[in-house]
């Protein structure tokens, strides 16, 4: 691509070579892409009307809904008093997908509420920045990756067949056979989505966390107050009950998948959409249409319904291609 060296399972990838991909990719493959948020869509008479930020409107026989976790973010409704005013970088609580840079907390008390890899990550960066970071965490231990075996041999493949996602026989089915998942019942399939991959670091991220990063395990917040520019938290554990006052709250505390949480969709279009059952992401059919004939959904709204794959960019191809080539007919000739 631009002379990179090669990677391997064993090469954390940069985040500038990974934009530096992408931004590849669309000169390649996609052309010219257009700058604008969209503010809104809905359904007109014969076809989509997508309205954008500058004021330009534009018709679409078909709209493709692939906007990864905007919008999502979930934070605790205890934490989210400590932000009457809506939570962010500037306020005493904000969730990681607010961030692309932590410097700004340098020489701070910041908690992080979380196990998974947003939290141990962003702690490692809060750390690395100058911050005093501690970690908090419900479960009892904090969870690893474990380094990939690069040829390992065919007993270990075997019993462990390597996926996109790791190994084993479970994470092998749903990354080969997402269409198959989708035939599963509604119940079967969320249990799978919400216990295929559980909270878990990197296995390059441990040294730069463990024994370096202050976590606490076994712990919650079971109520936090605003005390002037001071987050004033209790923490609930095996012990009891302490106080814990820091400088910000960093909440790494997932995303719902929430059809309604996509503002930029009319209600009516929303309130048309028919929803997977147990859950708020929409039911989709094998090629990724909705209810509502020409919309399409991907992504990790689409994970309710092909699997944990389709959180990632692992899952853009089966994506893709099924949408590709659903998606014209749509389009009527002039």
């Amino acid at each position: 691509m631009h002379g990179e060296s090669e990677l391997t399972e064993l090469t954390p990838i940069p985040c500038d070579v990974f934009v530096r991909y992408g931004q590849w990719f669309q000169k390649r493959y996609v052309g010219d892409v257009e700058p604008a948020s969209v503010a809104g869509v809905d359904r007109g008479t014969s076809a989509f009307v997508v309205g954008l930020d500058d004021g330009r409107q534009l018709t679409a026989a078909a709209v493709v809904v692939a906007t990864g976790l905007n919008g999502l973010a979930y934070m605790p409704e205890e934490l989210l008093r400590l932000a009457p005013g809506g939570p962010g970088a500037g306020a005493l609580v904000s969730h990681t997908s607010h961030h692309s840079d932590l410097p700004r907390y340098a020489g701070q008390r910041i908690a992080v509420v979380g196990g998974g890899q947003s939290a141990l990550e962003s702690a490692a960066l809060l750390h690395e920045a100058g911050a005093h970071v501690q970690v908090l965490v419900r479960e009892r231990r904090v969870l690893w990756g474990s380094v990939p075996q690069l040829g390992r041999p065919w007993l270990q493949r075997l019993a462990k067949p390597a996926s996109p996602l790791g190994t084993g026989w479970t994470l092998a089915a749903v990354c080969r056979a997402p269409g198959g998942v989708r035939r599963l019942p509604a119940a079967a399939r969320l249990l799978l989505f919400r216990r295929a991959l559980g909270p878990s670091g990197g296995w390059w991220l441990r040294e730069r966390v463990e024994d370096v990063v202050p976590v606490r395990t076994s712990c919650s917040v079971t109520r936090a107050e605003a005390s002037g520019s001071t987050a004033r938290l209790e923490i609930t554990g095996p012990g009891g009950s302490e106080p814990l006052a820091v400088d910000h709250v960093l909440a790494a505390t997932g995303y719902r998948l929430d059809i309604d949480a996509l503002a930029f969709l009319a209600p009516a279009l929303r309130r048309g959409i028919v929803c997977v059952p147990g859950s708020n992401a929409p039911q989709l059919t094998s090629t990724f249409q909705t209810s509502m004939p020409g919309l399409y959904v991907t992504g990790s709204l689409a994970a309710p319904m092909f699997g944990p794959m389709m959180r990632f960019v692992a899952g853009t191809e089966y994506a893709a291609t099924r949408v590709a080539r659903d998606a014209p007919r749509w389009v009527v000739a002039p």
